[in-house]
């Protein structure tokens, strides 16, 4: 008997806890939230300001939220369409306003005229800066630009972008008479 007690206290001070509905972290790993086939809209005095479509779209209580296969589109307050796209996934942090996106990345900024490819971007709304990770490939294209590289940032404030890296690509420049295209590579 006393092998069986001592297992019963062994089983008993081993096993989990019986508070299932509750998160030993503190964090709660589940969504508060879960959407299908969901269509955010997001409306500023009165006029959409910002569209997200997603297949998946799960909403925390720590006011963040994840969509898969997102689109998105954002407009300005004369409802002029000023950037539109896609990625795989979407990581929102509404308390911060700092989106992250990865996977399949598309952005058309039909305002300032380029479009960018990318697997990992970091899109901080309140700083309007964008960066992608350290060796995470960005490929910027213009009408007179075509480069990639890595280390990608760009700043929506100054409306200009840099690659702490060395890029490759092509510039066509308007210099002559007979404009042809310059392929360069930078290292």
């Amino acid at each position: 008997m006393p092998k069986a007690a001592f297992f019963l206290l062994l089983l008993a001070f081993s096993s989990c806890s019986l508070k299932y509905d509750e998160n030993p972290s503190g964090t709660d790993s589940s969504p508060e939230f879960e959407f299908k086939d969901a269509d955010y809209k997001k409306y500023e005095d009165k006029k959409l300001s910002t569209q997200i479509q997603a297949q998946l779209l799960e909403q925390y209580k720590d006011s963040s939220a994840y969509a898969k296969n997102a689109r998105f589109k954002t407009w300005n307050s004369g409802g002029d369409l000023l950037t539109e796209g896609y990625c795989a996934l979407l990581g929102i942090n509404s308390d911060t306003k700092i989106y992250t996106l990865f996977n399949e990345i598309f952005i058309d900024n039909i305002e300032q005229n380029f479009k960018i490819n990318a697997e990992s971007l970091k899109w901080n709304s309140e700083t309007k800066q964008m960066v992608s990770t350290k060796d995470g490939n960005v490929k910027l294209t213009r009408s007179d630009i075509e480069i990639q590289g890595s280390g990608f940032s760009a700043s929506g404030t100054s409306k200009s972008f840099e690659f702490a890296n060395p890029v490759t690509g092509t510039i066509t420049t308007d210099d002559s008479e007979e404009s042809s295209g310059e392929e360069f590579s930078e290292e």
